[in-house]
C-alpha cells in the first residue's frame, strides 16, 4: 500500500459505524474483532459511502447496477499519480487530468481534487446511465467547475478528448480498463472464487467485460498515445492481471519507449498495477518506476538511481569537496544547490552538451559535437546527493556514498557516461588528498 495511504491500518469498523450510521447493521464482531461481510454488496457500499464521507467529505451515491469502487485501491493510484505530478510538473503549472470510463462514481477525480485543491479533470465514459451518475455526484460535492464529465462514443478513440482538442495539453490520464474478456472468465477470476460470482458482477457490462480483455484496452490505449505523445506528459492505467504487464511492456519496448514506469497496489488480499510511459525526456526516481517484486524484474524499466559508495574518508565534507572540484572542471556544466535535506547536501548538475568524454575532447575546437545539434533543453540534468553509506559500520571508518538521480535527459548513454566520469575523476582527487 502506498506509504501515504491513509488506509495502511485497517479502518475501526465500531466507530465507523458510530460516525456513519448506515454502517452500523453491517458491523459484527469476529474472532479477531468487528468486521463487515465483505461478500455483502450492500455492506461493501455502505463501507465506501463511509469512508469517503468521513475521510474526505464526499457524499457518494451509486446505481443498485454499477460497480462500487474499494476506496483504499483506488486513494493508492491517486497516490501514485500525486507523486509523478509532483516529480515532473513544476508547482506553477496548471494540472489537468483524464480519467478514462470514470464509471458512476467518478471516484478518481472526486479523490484527486479534493487531495489537490488546484487540480482540473476531464472524466469520460461510454455508458449514459453512468454519466448520468457521476455528473450528480460531481455536482453533489461542488466540484462541476474543476470536473468535466464527457460521453464518448464507444467506436471512438479511447484518447479521443486529446484527438479533439489539438491545443490543449495533459499532464496525466488515468483509467481502469475492463480486466476481461468475456462473462466466462469473469465467473473464473480470483474475485469470484473468494467471494463467489455476485460479489463482483454487479456492474455494467462496459466496466468489466472488453473485447481482448485488459491487454487489448490498453495496447489500443498504448498504440493511440504514440500519434499524440507530449500531449500528454504521463500516460497511466491500472491492471488488474500480473500477466498482463509483461505484454503491455513488451509492446513499449517494441516501439522503443524506454521510459516507463511500473507499480503495484496492495489492498488486503487483492493485487492491482499500473504502468505509466512518457514520450518526454523528464525521468522519474526508481522508487516511483520500479517495484521490487522478483517475479517482474525483467520487465522494470532501467535504473535511473546510481549510487558509488567511498569508505575511509574523515567525513562527508571531503566526498563535497571533490564533488565540487570534479564538476567544476567540467565545462559546459551549469551547478545549482539543490533545495531538499539540509543534512545531505545535493547539487543540480545541468549539461548542454557531452563534453567530459575523451571523443568530445578531442572535438574541442569543432562548432558541434555529434549529439548537440542546437536544439534547445539540456542534453543532460541530474542530482548528485552526498550522503552517509547505509551499509556502512561508522565504529571503524566512516562510509559515504553518491547517489545520482537522473532527472532528464533522452540518452541513457549520456546519463551512465557522466556517471561514469565523475565517479573516477572523485575517486582520483580522494586518493591524491
Amino acid at each position: 500500500m502506498h506509504p501515504r495511504n491513509i488506509y495502511t491500518r485497517p479502518p475501526d469498523f465500531v466507530q465507523l459505524a458510530r460516525r456513519y450510521p448506515p454502517l452500523r447493521e453491517h458491523v459484527f464482531l469476529t474472532h479477531t474483532g468487528p468486521s463487515i461481510d465483505f461478500k455483502s454488496l450492500v455492506a461493501q457500499r455502505r463501507l465506501t459511502e463511509a469512508l469517503l464521507y468521513l475521510d474526505f467529505h464526499i457524499t457518494l451515491t451509486l446505481p443498485d447496477d454499477r460497480l462500487c469502487p474499494p476506496v483504499p485501491n483506488r486513494l493508492n493510484y491517486v497516490l501514485w499519480i500525486q507523486d509523478l505530478v509532483r516529480a515532473t510538473i513544476p508547482n506553477s503549472e496548471i494540472v489537468r487530468g483524464i480519467d478514462i470510463g470514470t464509471g458512476a462514481s467518478a471516484i478518481y477525480p472526486l479523490l484527486a481534487c479534493r487531495l489537490e485543491p488546484t487540480w482540473q479533470f476531464i472524466a469520460t465514459d461510454i455508458d449514459k446511465d453512468s454519466l448520468v451518475s457521476a455528473q450528480q455526484n460531481v455536482e453533489r460535492n461542488g466540484l462541476s467547475d474543476r470536473v468535466l464529465i464527457v460521453q464518448v462514443p464507444s467506436n471512438d478513440p479511447i484518447l479521443h478528448l486529446i484527438e479533439g482538442h489539438p491545443s490543449t495539453t495533459y499532464n496525466f490520464t488515468m483509467c481502469n480498463p475492463p480486466f476481461y474478456s468475456s462473462a466466462e472468465e469473469v465467473a473464473q477470476s480470483a474475485e469470484a472464487k473468494e467471494y463467489g460470482p455476485n460479489a463482483i458482477c454487479t456492474g455494467a457490462e462496459s466496466e468489466m467485460i472488453t473485447p481482448g480483455g485488459e491487454v487489448a484496452f490498453v495496447s489500443r490505449l498504448f498504440l493511440e498515445s504514440i500519434g499524440h505523445k507530449t500531449r500528454c506528459r504521463w500516460y497511466t492505467t491500472m491492471l488488474g492481471k500480473m500477466s498482463s504487464l509483461p505484454e503491455i511492456v513488451g509492446l513499449l519496448r517494441q516501439h522503443q519507449v524506454e521510459n516507463y514506469a511500473i507499480t503495484e497496489f496492495v489492498q488486503g488480499q487483492t493485487r492491482r498495477w499500473a504502468i505509466g510511459w512518457s514520450f518526454e525526456t523528464l525521468r522519474l526516481p526508481d522508487a516511483l518506476a520500479r517495484i521490487a517484486n522478483p517475479t517482474l524484474q525483467g520487465i522494470m524499466p532501467a535504473r535511473t538511481t546510481l549510487h558509488q559508495q567511498f569508505s575511509g574518508l574523515e567525513s562527508r565534507d571531503v566526498l563535497c569537496d571533490a564533488v565540487h572540484r570534479v564538476l567544476k572542471d567540467i565545462e559546459g556544466v551549469t551547478l545549482t544547490s539543490s533545495a531538499g535535506d539540509e543534512s545531505n547536501p545535493s547539487i543540480l548538475v545541468h549539461a548542454t552538451d557531452i563534453t567530459w568524454t575523451r571523443s568530445a575532447r578531442r572535438k574541442k575546437g569543432t562548432k558541434t559535437s555529434a549529439l548537440n545539434t542546437g536544439t534547445a533543453g539540456p542534453i543532460l540534468r541530474c542530482c548528485i546527493t552526498c550522503s552517509h553509506s547505509s551499509t556502512s559500520d561508522r565504529t571503524r571508518s566512516q562510509g559515504f556514498q553518491l547517489e545520482y538521480q537522473w532527472v532528464d535527459g533522452r540518452e541513457r548513454h549520456v546519463f551512465e557516461s557522466f556517471v561514469s566520469h565523475v565517479n573516477r575523476k572523485v575517486n582520483a582527487v580522494l586518493g591524491g588528498s
